[in-house]
């Protein structure tokens, strides 16, 4: 069996899964890499959503809806491709 080293955040996180889902990250590779691209998106989403002021007018909120909707699209496909 190969050793690999991994740092304290990697192991971590590895202590988090299961044995299926080990195995599931083995028998697909690039669900990590979508997965981060999610991730990715999904803070970018938060951030966007809490700059937005209270009292923000139906323009200002429409627009950064389409914003914030624009940025799931893109790392869904990426993540779908």
């Amino acid at each position: 069996m190969k050793k690999v080293k991994v740092t304290r955040a990697q192991f971590r996180a590895l202590q988090q899964l299961s044995r299926k889902d080990i195995n599931t990250i083995r028998k697909n590779p690039g669900i990590v890499a979508a997965a981060k691209d999610l991730l990715r998106a999904c803070r970018r989403v938060i951030k966007r959503i809490e700059a937005m002021p209270e009292h923000a007018s139906r323009r200002k909120r429409a627009t950064a809806y389409k914003r914030v909707l624009h940025v799931c699209r893109k790392a869904i496909d990426k993540a779908g491709s």
